[in-house]
């Protein structure tokens, strides 16, 4: 009987301390902010005093109760000190059920203004990979800039706030490091225009180049390249200053010109936007996939379109598909289609390796440097390949990329060429290979915003190479497939 009793405090205190631990998962992926860090320091405390309690009225022994309390100690402590440092803690990107806030250029009263900023300067000096030393010269100054002018006011213009952060942020050079809106308000001609083949050329004599120097001081980016505007977005057009009535200028290919004139009332959200989508442009296939592949028999070759690095069981099944039918067709040339792909999952291009013969190679994940808070540490080596050795490619390999091949579809790129696996055909993708990524996000329900901060630092696995990827053949992004048949004809 007392050895069942043992046993079983025991495990009562085991899931004691799993219940406190418990708090930090439930924070990251349930809880939404304004959960305060102290409550891990409150649990830890009643946690040991539990413990303590329950050890006394159940072991007889000394040594019993100093062990479960000095391993309760421990591990409270851990749990404290790792909801201090964790970069997700109280974040929102992780949170399946988001708020949703569409635009508009609201009042701040300057104190709301001021505390929301220390908030954006907290986030960046606890977590970015960037300041564990503190803030650069450059991002200081531009702070204690921004600031002064908001106290200078009694009341702050959202698009004013997002103005004096957005410019903190772009003195970081890092174009994961941002403060988006996810719910804009579109032109409502959009989906009628775009049916007909027209785009959006000027508002109010503006191109989409001047528009892009309008927002340049506000852009965050490791290129300029990266910069990019909506021009049927009411948030850019505030954020370049463009003001009501907005006369636009329609062009299509043909260069025929149609001009309109808007006001504010005419933007819609884009739930609204995408219904009419529907309306003037219906899909005959709404749930168009975001990776499939196409083989050309008499040319020998594949090509594996991925329009986002997503890792899911049908992209697993549609690997497994095309490199069992490439291997019946004797096929010689597969081309990876990474143009327009924004990132996701870095580990999409593992699951590629697999079928590839080599048995081991650097991951980019080899190569970077992680802060959690008062936490850095780095990751380097090789990765071991689960080869899959039925189904193994050895023909050429290309990735066909743009300037927004981005993120994670950069460096599957990256890690394609730095292991001397392929080559590289379209544009150079607008995003270093040294730069910050791995982002933690947080919610501004005043503002509707949303705060991405990187919290890990990449270099890149063959130093001896510039800071952009090059393409071995370059073309614009739109020739990437003309060019590859090119390629592979004269090969």
């Amino acid at each position: 009987m007392n050895r069942l009793k043992k046993i079983g405090a025991v495990v009562v205190i085991i899931i004691i301390n799993l219940l406190v631990f418990g708090i930090i998962p439930l924070n990251i992926f349930l809880i939404w902010k304004d959960f305060p860090q102290w409550i891990m320091l409150l649990a830890a405390v009643m946690d040991i005093a539990a413990v303590l309690l329950f050890a006394k009225k159940t072991f007889s022994g000394k040594v019993a109760k100093i062990i479960a309390v000095a391993i309760t100690s421990v591990f409270a402590s851990l749990c404290v000190l790792l909801a201090y440092a964790c970069p997700y803690w109280n974040s929102d990107g992780y949170k399946s059920d988001r708020p949703i806030k569409y635009y508009e250029n609201s009042d701040l009263t300057k104190n709301e203004a001021l505390d929301d900023l220390e908030e954006v300067m907290d986030y960046l000096r606890k977590y970015h990979i960037s300041f564990v030393d503190g803030l650069t010269p450059e991002v200081q100054a531009k702070y204690e800039e921004v600031r002064a002018d908001y106290e200078s006011k009694d009341t702050v213009k959202r698009i004013e706030f997002v103005r004096g952060v957005r410019s903190i942020l772009h003195e970081i050079y890092d174009a994961h490091t941002t403060l988006e809106t996810w719910d804009p308000m579109l032109l409502s001609d959009g989906p009628e225009m775009e049916s007909r083949g027209y785009s959006i050329y000027s508002v109010n004599g503006l191109t989409e180049d001047l528009m892009k120097e309008l927002v340049e001081p506000y852009a965050s980016y490791e290129t300029p390249r990266y910069i990019s505007v909506s021009m049927d977005n009411l948030f850019y057009l505030d954020l370049c200053g463009v003001e009501a009535p907005f006369e636009v200028v329609w062009k299509n290919v043909d260069g025929e010109e149609e001009f309109r004139t808007y006001n504010r009332e005419d933007f819609i959200t884009v739930d609204e936007y995408y219904d009419l989508l529907d309306k003037y442009m219906p899909s005959d296939n709404k749930n168009e996939t975001y990776v499939y592949y196409e083989i050309d028999e008499e040319k020998s070759v594949a090509v594996l379109t991925l329009k986002h690095c997503w890792i899911s069981k049908h992209y697993r099944d549609v690997l497994r598909e095309m490199f069992t039918e490439i291997k019946e067709k004797n096929i010689e040339n597969l081309a990876i289609d990474l143009r327009g792909n924004g990132g996701g999952d870095t580990y999409v291009v593992n699951e590629l390796f697999k079928y590839l013969p080599i048995d081991t190679y650097y991951q980019g994940d080899n190569f970077r440097k992680i802060r959690w808070n008062y936490l850095t540490f780095n990751q380097s080596g090789k990765t071991k390949n689960k080869r899959n050795t039925g189904l193994e490619f050895d023909g050429n390999l290309y990735v066909l990329t743009d300037e927004d091949s981005f993120s994670s579809s950069m460096l599957f790129t990256e890690m394609v060429v730095d292991n001397g696996l392929g080559k590289v055909i379209g544009e150079s993708p607008a995003e270093s290979c040294n730069s910050c990524g791995e982002i933690t996000q947080f919610y501004f329900d005043d503002i509707g915003m949303w705060l991405s901060v990187s919290t890990v630092e990449y270099t890149r696995i063959d130093s001896s190479k510039d800071d952009y990827i090059e393409p071995d053949y370059p073309s614009a992004g739109d020739d990437a497939i003309k060019t590859l048949y090119d390629v592979v004809s004269d090969n």
